[in-house]
């Protein structure tokens, strides 16, 4: 290819993306979003998740992602300690001990008072398909025998059944009628991820919508509240995170990116350069950055330049994020760039200006619409 030829199709490309995106951006009806995961949050006390709340309300926040998993008293989580010894959901597959959807269940409820709604992702592949787990769909089926057979399918559907129709212990709601304090529920956190194989060669398909049609069987064709694919894969190249499974498949509604990026100075616009993409990819379906976060393992990067900057890069095209994870200020002994495993939690009150960006997300104009779910 000559020179001149090459540099003509690069601009005829970027041109093709850019307006892509203000194409899609003039069809929206409603602002971006932004928030943050934080997995531990209903472990802490009372006062600690009222401050948490009180403080990622005012910096602007529309969507928190909570989990249901276990917490033990004592232990030391990102830099804050757990309160409350909370179960996980099921010691033995179908034994339903529902401490921990209680646990969720009040936090949702304080969530919901300052205007935020929650993503819930009902079971933890990512850190529970793992060797020496305790989790009972583990210890039964291992990775692989989870997503391709039917009857850990019917296991997990009951599960996620059990889920949806909780009735709140502290907000007196069923789950799945509550949509003016869930957006969506996920599948799972990142399915998959430990043995990415079958959502590269599709082995898992039948898991992905076959969760979603259970889930939205159960919901109803009706209900407001959303199926989230929750980041099949893991990281955006594991090349899961739009499985064809998830992305032809009529009960899912969300495509979940989790993408752990480098530093937007080595690559330019890798968000907003990208977001026209996700979309098309996604055969209609919403799209938004589930995961991301900037890595300061042994100063890798600095979250204070990095996260205002990657963040902003998303507010550009008006693609929603939630990031991975603001946590409280530090009251035990931790320090994300000595956390070779998850270096990417800022802290509450620290350097890092988390509220303008997430502020700034909420005045801009969606890449898709998102009246009825979050505004």
């Amino acid at each position: 290819m000559t020179r001149a030829v090459f540099f003509l199709a690069h601009f005829l490309f970027a041109t093709a993306l850019a307006l892509s995106v203000d194409t899609l951006s003039s069809r929206a009806n409603s602002p971006s979003w932004a928030g943050s995961n934080i997995y531990f949050l209903i472990g802490l006390s009372d006062s600690q998740q009222d401050e948490w709340i009180n403080s990622i309300a005012s910096d602007g926040a529309k969507v928190v992602r909570l989990w249901v998993n276990g917490q033990t008293a004592g232990s030391c989580q990102k830099g804050s300690t757990i309160a409350k010894t909370i179960p996980q959901l099921e010691s033995s597959i179908g034994a339903y001990n529902d401490a921990v959807l209680d646990a969720v269940d009040s936090v949702l409820v304080k969530l919901a008072a300052k205007g935020i709604k929650a993503i819930v992702s009902p079971h933890d592949a990512a850190n529970n398909f793992v060797s020496g787990s305790s989790d009972p769909y583990w210890n039964r089926y291992g990775s692989g025998y989870f997503y391709e057979q039917q009857a850990a399918f019917d296991d997990y559907d009951a599960r996620l059944s059990h889920v949806l129709n909780y009735k709140g212990k502290t907000s007196g709601k069923v789950w799945k009628n509550w949509s003016q304090a869930i957006m969506a529920f996920d599948l799972q956190n990142e399915p998959m991820s430990t043995k990415v194989s079958e959502c590269q060669t599709d082995a898992g398909a039948k898991w992905v919508c076959g969760r979603a049609q259970h889930m939205r069987s159960v919901l109803g064709a009706n209900n407001p509240i959303k199926i989230s694919s929750g980041g099949i894969g893991g990281d955006i190249s594991k090349n899961c995170n739009f499985m064809s499974a998830a992305v032809n498949c009529g009960q899912l509604d969300m495509i979940a990116i989790h993408r752990y990026a480098g530093t937007l100075a080595a690559n330019p616009g890798e968000w907003s350069n990208s977001a026209a993409s996700y979309v098309n990819s996604a055969n209609g379906k919403l799209v938004y950055i589930e995961e991301w976060g900037v890595r300061q393992y042994q100063g890798a990067a600095d979250a204070a330049v990095e996260y205002p900057a990657q963040a902003n890069d998303m507010n550009k095209v008006g693609l929603p994020w939630l990031y991975w994870q603001v946590v409280p200020a530090a009251k035990c002994s931790y320090d994300p760039e000595n956390d070779q495993s998850d270096s990417f939690s800022i802290f509450q009150g620290s350097r890092v200006d988390v509220a303008s960006a997430m502020k700034r997300a909420t005045q801009v104009s969606g890449l898709q619409d998102w009246k009825g779910i979050v505004y």
